[in-house]
C-alpha cells in the first residue's frame, strides 16, 4: 500500500491552488515530473480520483475538495510545529511584500532588527500597493505580505497588526474649512491610488458618506509619489499620519480634521493558508516587535 506522505500534501495542496502541476512545481523548486509522480501516488493512496482535467488547467473533484481541507490543516500544523525549530535555521531568500505608505516608516527599522536577528536570512523587499501584493501573494510571487484594508481571500491567512492613523492631507495654502467635509473638497484636485485600492476605497467611501462624488481625481499607483503631489500645492490625499509628519513638519501640507472622520487603515500581515515555511513565523515576530517599539499604531494627530 503506498503511504502518505507531506511532500504528496504539498504537492496536492499548490496544484489545487494554481490550477497547474507545472506551477506548482515552480513554486516548490521542484521538476514537474515529480509533482505528477507525487499526485499519482496520493491518488492511489487515496483509492479515488482527485483531480481532473478541465480546459487548459486542473481541479478538485469532489473527493479532491474534501481533501484539501483536510491536507490544508494538516499543512497549517506543519507550519506551527516548525517555527518552533532552532532560530539559527532562519536563513536564505524569503520574499516579503509591503504597502508603500506603511513600508515608508517601518522598512528601515524591519530591515535593521532582521539583520541583527537572522543575519542569515536574505528577504527581497517588494513596496507596492496593496492589490498588486494581494495578487502577488495569491499567485505565488511573494511568501508573505503587510497589506492595508486586504480583499480578502480564503487561499489567504491574514494575522491583524493594528490600525495605521490615517488623514486627509492638503497643501499648506488652501484654504478651506475645519472639519473638512466631502462637500468642501468635491471640487478640488483629488490624488489617490487606481481602483480596487484601499486608499480609493477609503476616499470614495468618505464622499460617499455625504452623498457627492469628486470630479477631479487623479490617479496614480505611487504612495510615495502622492504625497510629494501634495506637498508642491497639486491635490489633496489620503495617507498614513506616520509618513506624511516630515511633510508637515516642513510646512509644505497639513493635516486637516474631517467630519465623518477619515477611516484608518486596517494594516494585516498575510500569507498562504498552506504555507508550512517556518521563517514567516519568525519574521511576523519580529515585525510585530518593531511595530511595538516604534509606536507606529499610535502616532496619530
Amino acid at each position: 500500500m503506498t503511504r502518505l506522505t507531506l511532500a504528496q500534501f504539498e504537492a496536492f495542496y499548490w496544484t489545487a491552488h494554481f490550477g497547474s502541476a507545472q506551477r506548482a512545481a515552480d513554486h516548490l523548486h521542484i521538476a514537474q515530473p515529480t509533482i505528477s509522480l507525487r499526485l499519482k501516488d496520493l491518488r492511489d493512496a487515496m483509492g479515488v480520483e482527485l483531480i481532473q482535467r478541465h480546459g487548459n488547467g486542473l481541479r478538485l473533484t469532489q473527493e479532491g475538495q474534501a481533501l484539501l481541507r483536510q491536507v490544508t490543516s494538516i499543512l497549517e500544523e506543519v507550519r506551527r510545529i516548525r517555527s518552533g525549530r532552532d532560530e539559527a535555521e532562519i536563513a536564505g531568500p524569503i520574499r516579503f511584500g509591503l504597502a508603500e505608505g506603511f513600508a515608508a516608516t517601518c522598512l528601515p527599522p524591519l530591515v535593521e532588527a532582521l539583520g541583527l536577528r537572522f543575519p542569515a536570512l536574505q528577504p527581497e523587499w517588494v513596496v507596492n500597493i496593496n492589490t498588486f501584493l494581494e495578487a502577488a501573494l495569491l499567485n505565488g510571487g511573494l511568501d508573505m505580505a503587510v497589506l492595508v484594508h486586504p480583499l480578502g481571500d480564503e487561499r489567504l491567512r491574514l494575522l491583524p497588526l493594528g490600525s495605521q492613523p490615517t488623514s486627509w492631507v492638503v497643501p499648506a495654502a488652501w484654504d478651506l474649512p475645519v472639519p473638512l467635509r466631502p462637500r468642501d473638497l468635491w471640487s478640488r484636485p483629488i490624488l489617490s491610488n487606481p481602483p480596487p485600492s484601499a486608499m480609493y476605497r477609503q476616499i470614495m467611501g468618505w464622499f460617499a458618506a455625504e452623498g457627492v462624488e469628486p470630479v477631479r481625481i487623479s490617479r496614480c499607483s505611487s504612495v510615495a509619489v502622492i504625497a510629494e503631489l501634495v506637498a508642491g500645492g497639486i491635490g489633496a490625499g489620503v495617507l498614513p499620519i506616520p509618513m506624511v509628519r516630515r511633510h508637515v513638519a516642513s510646512g509644505s501640507m497639513r493635516m486637516v480634521t474631517a467630519s465623518p472622520p477619515v477611516e484608518n487603515g486596517r494594516v494585516f500581515v498575510g500569507h498562504h493558508v498552506g504555507a508550512t515555511d517556518h521563517r514567516i513565523a519568525a519574521v511576523i515576530r519580529v515585525l510585530t516587535g518593531v511595530l511595538e517599539e516604534i509606536d507606529y499604531f499610535a502616532r496619530g494627530g
